[in-house]
Formats: structure tokens, C-alpha cells, sequence
């Protein structure tokens, strides 16, 4: 950049000269909030700080520029303002005393959770997390920067809603995504129109994680939650959060897309449910797909769809009520052109039999006409003769010769017939166009007596992309011509090959080797004493949270769970031991 050139703190974006940016009309005089950094404030000598995009009770988050790559970014600073403050001017936060412990320990959540995204960069459905670092007393995450608009515009420049063939096209990649970052133990706990971004690329990606305090009411922090969107588990924190917490969330997003209405607040519907259906609001809803939306829209978070796998099998299968459906798809997998060539072939065989068939009378006919003709020629001759009239013999060359050329026509035609009748009954051999497997949950296939003509096998492997349950490739490319009963085989995704160690904070042990199960690690429990966590519940873990486990490899880890204090243990033992020994007393 030449001397001439600056950086517009409020678009990061090359102008020259003074006055409002030529892109954005950002003007450097701009009043700021003096709590917040101020716009160019330099981080970690590499990234240039630019105007404030917002703020919660966890953070704010600015528009950055990173000098060594010289690309936009987005940067998140962890401050809580009901816990630390800054002084205008100042970099470096101030935490108050008697809640440094409690800053300390969001701070460490803050960070834990940027590293699990950081690790997750090979998901292309989220933002990917570039840099953490920390500096001014607190810590910073550098983001990439998404060039898109959020899903609330989108659906406000389409009229405010989308078809559900337009939601089937834009929304299973970020459903694949989400369950891979539930495999990895992360919840967002905000997903609506305002946290998911459409790319310039028309693709969908989901921001702006936080921690739980800063997404359920009565912490410390201040909460930030979104009204019809956030689920009704999130407005006490007495209650636990998990991915049916998402699966509520998304729900509630695609309950906005397709009828361009916000859910009731679920807090407002526990005195009175009074959440229309999808379908009700819009006709063109499929049945199916507005009751599966309201099953993730229950408030009881045990009837409540529990994972976004569950969600994604229930939303995309085909259901079985819906024949108008069913016809439509069926073509896909089995063609209809093929189909069409059987029966009509099998048509021309039998029309084709019959005219035989009726040729074969006709003949049979004619040959019965002739045999009486030469009859009635023969009694004339044979009076002929007893007349003395005289006649040829069979060697005379004007004998006449007919019956025995009309049996030979007879039995030519007959002949002929029959072999023409085998040939037309030929059935030719039914052919289908392999069907496109990748992408869609095994569970749907095998469920599926479309694909019932075909031998299927199935072999799985780990895959950090694809979602657990869904085809990664199969044997037999798409579209190519098959016989009924090829066989194919596909490869279904097991999940990611390593994945981060799931939060075991304030989880009982079935809580938490639930979890595991769900991200395929292995465990084994062991019971301790703990003076700090409830009985029943998981102290700690062999490996730290967020550490890698080696889920391909079946890396085992270790949870010490919470027994009951020694203590209670020794009373109980006493008390076993007299009252055993007043029984042996008695019985002497």
C-alpha cells in the first residue's frame, strides 16, 4: 500500500484520500464506543482492529484486517461487561476483584471453545476459526471473513419465505455440518436467520458461537437470546443443554423459512401452545415435513427430536402416507423408460400370439376347405372312370397334384408360425440406471423397498467431511445401466477419524457416555471420591476436554465419575457391622 493508500476502519476496504470511503461511507471522525477497542487499534502486531459490528454479554466483535495476508477478517474480544470494564483509550481490560474468578473461568471456556472450532476447519459450513491469542487481559479470535448476506435478508429480498425445494437444496451441507460439530462435542445455541450467512457462492455457513452463560438466562452474564428461535430449556439454567437444543433451533429456522413467520417465543407457549403448524400457515408445506418440524419444536425436551441426524432421517426420508410423493421420486431410482420398454415388449408379445393364433385357424380352415375339394374331385374321377370314361394315373402329367402341395403349405405355414410365435414372445432383460447414493443417509436406503432390485453391501469408514451416516461413494457410478441384482457396495461415513473430547462439565455419567457414544470414543468408567461434584457425576477424564481422541484408531479414555464420600461410606459399613453383629449375638 502506497502512502496515498488507507484502510477504511469501517469496510476494511483500499481508499485514497480523506473524507467518507468511497465503499461504505465510513468517516474516520466517527464516534466509537469508549468501553470497546478503538477503530485501529493495532492486535498482536497483525491485525488492524476497524469499527464495531457488535456486542453481547460474552464479547463484541469488530471488522479486522490481517497484515501479513493483507485479507479481511472478523475479530471477537472476550468481554463480559457485567464482569470487567475499559477505560476510553485504554487497550487493557479491568476485571473486577470479586468476580476475577468467574472471568477467569468464562475466559477459559472462551478460548476452549474456539480451539475445538479451530480444529474443525475442515468443516466448510462453519466459520472457520484462524488465530486465537490473547493479549489487553483478555483473549482474541481472529475469524475469516464471509463475504454473504444473513439468512434474514436473504428470505427479505425473497419475499420473506422459500419453497421446500429450494430448502432441500440449501440446507442439507450446514445439517451435515452441525452434527459433525455435535460429534465434537460443540452446542451453539443460537441458531436462527441472523447466525447463518448466505455466501456469495449461495451457500450456507454458521456463526457466532458462544459460551453457555452468554445463551441462558439467570448467569452472570448478560444473555443473549433470540425470540422465537431460542429453546425453552435456555430460559432456565437449571435445565441441560444439548444438540436437541439445536435440533429446536434449526427447527424453528426452517419453521421461518418456509412461512415467513417467527415461532411463537417458547416461553410464551408453556402457559399457551399456541404455535400454528407450518402447513397451516403455508399450503405448499409438505404434510410430513411441517409435523417433523413441530417435533422439533416440542418444549418437552424429552419428546423433543433429539439429534440433527434423527432430524435430517425424519425431515428428508420419504413418507410413506404421501403417495403423490412417492410417485415422483420413484423414477429417480427405478426409471420409468425402462419400465415402459418391459410392458410394451411384453404388449407386442401377446398381440403379436394372438394374430398367430389366428392365422393358424385361418390356415387350418383353408387346408380343411381344399382337403374337401379334392375329395369331391376324387369321387368324380373314380365315377369317371367306372363309367369308362378313362383317366391318368399318378404318372400321367396332367394327374392333378393339389392335395399334397396344400399339405406342404400347410405344414410350411404352421412351421413358420410357430417359430414366429417363440421369437415375438422373447421378453428382453429389464435395465435401471443406478441410482445416486452419495450423499444420502444409509438408514433411508435400507429402509427403502425402491432399491429392492438391487444387492446392496454395505462397508463403513471414518471421514472427517461427511456427517456419521451418509454414503461417502458407492461401487457403481450414478446413471450407468444395471441388471436386477448388481451388486454395489457403499461406503458409509463412521465420522470423523479424531475428534476434540466433549465437555463433561456439570454431566452425570449416562449424560456423558452418551456424548461419547455419539462421537464413537471408547470409555471406561472408575469410581472416586470427589468433595467438589455431586455423586453420579463425571469429575474428570483421562485426557483434558478438547484434547484429540483417536476414534479411527480406538483410542479408550478413562471417566472418573463421583462416589459417595468416605465418610457416608464408613457410617454405612458400622452400622452394617453392629447390626451384624447384634444378629450373631441374638442367634447365639
Amino acid at each position: 500500500m502506497d502512502e496515498m493508500t488507507k484502510l477504511c476502519m469501517g469496510c476494511m476496504s483500499e481508499r485514497t484520500g480523506d473524507g467518507p470511503c468511497e465503499h461504505c461511507g465510513y468517516v474516520d471522525s466517527t464516534p466509537y464506543l469508549p468501553s470497546y477497542l478503538a477503530p485501529g487499534t493495532l492486535l498482536n502486531d497483525r491485525y488492524i482492529a476497524g469499527k464495531l459490528l457488535s456486542y453481547n454479554g460474552e464479547g463484541a466483535l469488530y471488522i479486522g484486517f490481517d497484515k501479513v495476508t493483507s485479507t479481511k477478517v472478523t475479530i471477537r474480544e472476550y468481554m463480559p461487561d457485567a464482569l470487567c470494564s475499559r477505560k476510553k483509550d485504554a487497550g487493557t481490560i479491568t476485571v473486577e476483584p470479586n468476580k476475577l474468578p468467574l472471568y477467569k473461568t468464562y475466559m477459559s471456556e472462551f478460548v476452549e471453545l474456539n480451539k475445538a472450532l479451530m480444529k474443525a476447519r475442515s468443516m466448510t459450513h462453519i466459520q472457520t476459526v484462524l488465530d486465537i491469542f490473547p493479549q489487553n487481559n483478555t483473549a482474541y479470535v481472529i475469524y475469516e471473513y464471509i463475504n454473504g448476506i444473513s439468512l434474514k435478508t436473504y428470505l427479505s429480498n425473497c419475499s420473506g419465505e422459500l419453497s421446500w425445494e429450494k430448502v432441500k437444496e440449501l440446507f442439507p451441507p450446514i445439517l451435515t455440518t452441525l452434527s459433525l460439530v455435535h460429534s465434537a462435542g460443540i452446542i451453539h445455541r443460537g441458531i436462527s436467520p441472523k447466525t447463518i450467512l448466505v455466501t456469495d457462492k449461495n451457500e450456507l455457513k454458521l456463526i457466532d458461537f458462544q459460551i453457555s452463560a452468554g445463551r441462558t438466562t439467570n448467569t452472570e452474564i448478560a444473555c443473549d437470546l433470540v425470540p422465537g428461535y431460542s429453546a425453552p430449556e435456555q430460559y432456565s439454567s437449571s435445565e441441560w443443554h444439548g444438540t436437541w437444543t439445536d435440533v429446536y433451533g434449526i427447527c424453528a429456522t426452517l419453521y421461518r423459512v418456509l412461512t415467513g413467520l417467527t415461532p411463537t417465543e417458547a416461553i410464551a407457549r408453556l402457559d399457551d401452545d399456541s404455535c400454528p403448524e407450518p402447513m397451516a400457515v403455508n399450503r405448499n408445506v409438505p404434510s410430513h415435513v411441517s409435523k417433523v418440524i413441530m417435533n422439533g419444536l416440542k418444549l418437552n425436551t424429552g419428546a423433543r427430536i433429539q439429534t440433527i441426524t434423527e432430524l435430517v432421517v425424519k425431515l428428508f426420508e420419504q413418507p410413506r402416507f404421501n403417495t403423490a410423493q412417492t410417485e415422483a421420486i420413484k423414477p429417480a431410482a427405478k426409471p420409468q423408460p425402462a419400465r415402459q420398454r418391459v410392458v410394451a415388449a411384453q404388449a407386442h408379445a401377446e398381440s403379436v400370439k394372438k394374430k398367430n393364433q389366428n392365422n393358424k385357424i385361418m390356415v387350418i380352415i383353408a387346408v380343411a376347405v381344399c382337403a374337401l375339394i379334392i375329395i369331391g374331385f376324387s369321387i368324380a374321377i373314380a365315377l369317371l372312370a367306372a363309367n369308362g370314361s378313362g383317366g391318368s394315373s399318378s404318372s400321367d402329367p396332367n394327374y392333378y397334384s393339389a392335395p399334397e402341395s396344400s399339405t406342404q403349405a400347410s405344414v410350411s405355414s404352421e412351421a413358420q408360425t410357430t417359430a414366429t410365435t417363440a421369437e415375438s414372445s422373447y421378453v428382453p432383460e429389464v435395465m435401471y440406471q443406478c441410482p445416486n447414493f452419495e450423499g444420502n443417509l444409509i438408514s433411508n436406503i435400507n429402509e427403502n423397498e425402491r432399491y429392492s432390485y438391487l444387492n446392496i453391501t454395505v462397508k463403513y469408514d471414518f471421514n472427517n467431511e461427511v456427517g456419521s451416516g451418509f454414503v461417502i461413494k458407492q461401487s457403481v457410478e450414478a446413471g450407468k445401466e444395471i441388471k436386477e441384482g448388481t451388486e454395489i457396495t457403499l461406503t458409509v461415513s463412521k465420522g470423523p477419524r479424531t475428534v476434540p473430547l466433549p465437555d463433561y462439565k456439570n454431566l452425570t455419567l449416562k449424560q456423558y457416555t452418551d456424548a461419547l457414544s455419539r462421537s464413537n470414543i471408547k470409555y471406561d468408567t472408575k469410581e472416586i471420591e470427589s468433595d467438589d461434584v455431586p455423586v453420579g457425576y463425571v469429575v474428570y477424564c483421562s485426557k483434558g476436554v478438547g484434547e484429540t481422541v483417536d476414534v479411527e484408531h480406538s483410542e479408550s479414555i478413562t471417566v472418573y465419575y463421583a462416589k459417595a464420600p468416605a465418610e457416608s461410606n464408613s457410617q454405612t459399613s458400622s452400622t452394617d457391622k453392629t447390626s451384624s453383629t447384634g444378629a450373631n449375638s441374638t442367634n447365639e
